[in-house]
């Protein structure tokens, strides 16, 4: 609307009227004198003459020319009919002097409705209102009107009138004249409350503490998840707030709004400057291709993978069984204590890394075994093996932190690095083995029918053992030993040479421990015809020194016999051989066997046996890795598991 226009037209009129006012009564004041002055004449002239009648004739010239009067007229006329809007004229600020009423609604087209622009200051953030349909409109379209209007009407008639519009229309350069337009909030379905709230109440967050989601094994460094601050908001005041402003008119403006915030304990810059690199653990490989293809497989499916605190790893359940449809090759295992072609061989260099790299790393080792055979990637005391089913590999991250595995084949090496948090003070571990004693390798004797009485022919060698502890050995940053702590202790059982000894077809038993001879009674001529009324001794004969602690018990036993049992230990060597060394063999108990007294049993039992249990017996004289065939279905061979596959009784590769 207009700014003053309708006070600053009615004093104008006002001033007008008085104007005419005292010219009207100047007029007729005049018009009195000279009647007065007249008649004072003419009586006068009556007085000196009164025979005398005089005849005046007086013309009055006009004070402004007619023609001159009627072409000033016709200019105010012209300038008053102007169609398009007068000099001086603005609407919102803007003017709109010399154009056309289509011109100027062109321009304010946009206006018709005004933009509702309110937005909600939390923190450091600005939130926009969503507005739903809420339109604010505006009244350009009657001040259009009225601002062009201005000037063109006036209380006065014909002449008159135009110069009264003139006069406005002149006053305009002096005094322009803004017409604003006003805005009202339209008909809506949505109500204000509803629209602050569906605004701010994503804004109500809970507090997060910063976290791991993943590791980039690329870059080589963890995927966070960002902390994040609680927020409450006061609602209930933003939309009084809102209300507020509305009703001032005020359509953009920006609200401070109240919030509680609550920061996170643990930020993500914080956890970043508490993780990085702790271990990493580095071998040789052979240039075996189908090792390494196994090697690699094993790595590919660690490489990435991330143990929240607390979170457990087992090696068998994560990396799964090794098959030829998993894209595992044969290759050297260790099996019954001596090596040969399985599926999945050489996994073991990457277990071993992977144990290295997480005892380096402080993380608690919850199972581990070493290999029957001691590894050549790494000192003796410090391997782990693993099989389908046992023995396995696993560990716990029992940090405040979450860790990450790194782990890679190439160029003939396999690494695995440990991420997470880092050692006090610049510290580091590394992981230390140390010879105790060693075990005498011993000698079976087997009779053989195939050779000669007497004669004796060598089959396998035999295999120094040894017992091993290790340590957790701390460093400083500069390299000075903090501390060792007790570790893992490790035996790798003898293996005793099998030599086979003829008997010459002829009958006769060989003794395991010397390889002598006693012939079968039943073939000496000279031996006493037996009473037949004489019952048979029903006992069963005495087993050499040592052989009551052979075997598995059960069926199959692998170990029997002393100096690590003969062929599987006839029987097992009876019931006592597979308690001492049953189910899982234990670290010591079942892996002497062999050298002295066909080993302590082989990790026989139903439950497939234990981890070194065996070595010694069997007919390799020592059994892989528990002999983890033992149990229900045993074999002679001390292997082969439940399912006799190519990994029940091996040990992954050495």
């Amino acid at each position: 609307m207009a700014k003053e226009p309708e006070k600053k037209e009615k004093k104008m009129d006002e001033e007008k009227l008085q104007k005419f006012l005292k010219i009207g009564i100047g007029v007729a004041v005049g018009v009195l004198v000279v009647g007065g002055i007249g008649m004072f004449a003419f009586f006068n002239n009556a007085k000196k003459d009164n025979n005398a009648v005089e005849t005046t004739t007086v013309v009055t010239e006009p004070s402004v020319n007619d023609s001159e009067a009627a072409a000033k007229l016709e200019e105010m006329k012209k300038v008053v009919d102007d169609p398009n809007f007068y000099e001086g004229i603005s609407i919102n600020g803007v003017s709109v002097a010399g154009k056309s009423k289509d011109e100027v609604k062109q321009m304010f087209a946009s206006d018709s409705a005004a933009t509702l622009d309110i937005k909600f200051q939390v923190r450091d953030e600005q939130i926009p209102l969503n507005t739903g349909d809420v339109k604010i409109l505006s009244d350009i379209n009657s001040v259009i009107n009225q601002a062009y209007n201005y000037g063109r009407t006036s209380s006065f008639v014909g002449d008159e009138a135009i110069k009264d519009r003139y006069a406005k229309i002149v006053a305009l350069k002096i005094t322009p004249v803004d017409f604003c337009c006003t805005y009202k909030i339209g008909t809506s379905s949505t109500d204000i409350d509803s629209l602050v709230r569906q605004t701010l109440e994503p804004y109500n967050t809970e507090v997060a503490e910063a976290s791991v989601e993943g590791f980039d094994v690329e870059k080589l460094e963890f995927v966070y998840v960002e902390s994040q601050d609680g927020v409450v908001i006061d609602i209930d005041k933003a939309i009084a707030d809102v209300k507020a402003a509305l009703n001032n008119l005020e359509y953009q403006v920006v609200i401070p709004v109240s919030a509680e915030i609550t920061e996170p304990q643990v930020s993500t810059e914080f956890l970043k400057s508490q993780l990085g690199l702790v271990s990493t653990t580095t071998s040789e490989t052979t240039d075996n291709d189908n090792r390494n293809t196994n090697i690699r497989l094993v790595c590919e499916k660690l490489d990435g993978l991330v143990l929240q605190p607390g979170e457990k790893f087992n090696f068998n359940d994560y990396i799964g069984r090794r098959t030829a449809e998993g894209g595992y090759k044969p290759a050297h295992g260790i099996y019954n204590g001596s090596m040969r072609d399985e599926i999945g061989g050489g996994i073991c260099q990457a277990n071993t890394m992977l144990y290295q790299s997480v005892s380096k790393a402080d993380l608690q080792v919850d199972e581990r075994k070493n290999h029957s055979i001691p590894s050549t990637y790494v000192p003796k005391g410090t391997d782990a093996t693993v099989t389908w089913y046992s023995p396995n590999f696993r560990f716990t991250n029992n940090t405040d932190y979450p860790i990450a595995i790194h782990a890679y084949y190439k160029d003939l090496h396999v690494t695995v690095e440990i991420y997470g948090r880092q050692l006090p003070d610049g510290q580091h571990i590394e992981l230390v083995g140390e010879q105790v004693s060693t075990i005498g390798a011993g000698t079976t004797y087997v009779s053989d029918p195939s050779l000669p009485e007497g004669t004796q022919k060598k089959v396998s060698s035999g295999r120094t053992g040894y017992v091993y502890k290790s340590y957790k050995v701390w460093y400083d940053k500069d390299g000075n030993e903090v501390k060792r702590d007790a570790y893992f202790p490790s035996t790798y059982p003898a293996k005793s040479a099998i030599i086979h000894v003829g008997t010459g077809g002829g009958g006769g038993t060989v003794d395991p421990n010397t390889g002598n001879v006693t012939p079968d009674e039943s073939t000496d001529p000279t031996a006493p015809e037996q009473d037949p009324t004489t019952p048979p001794n029903e006992n069963p004969p005495v087993t050499p020194e040592g052989g009551n602690n052979g075997g598995n018990g059960g069926e199959g036993g692998q170990n029997g016999g002393s100096e690590g049992g003969n062929e599987g230990g006839n029987e097992g060597g009876g019931s006592e051989g597979g308690n001492e060394g049953g189910n899982g063999g234990g670290s010591e108990g079942g892996q002497n066997g062999g050298s002295e007294g066909g080993g302590s049993g082989s990790g026989g039992g139903s439950e497939g046996g234990g981890s070194e249990g065996g070595s010694g017996g069997g007919s390799e004289g020592g059994g892989s890795e528990g002999g983890s065939g033992g149990g229900s279905e045993g074999g002679s061979e001390g292997g082969g598991g439940s399912e006799g596959g190519s990994e029940g009784g091996g040990e992954g590769g050495a």
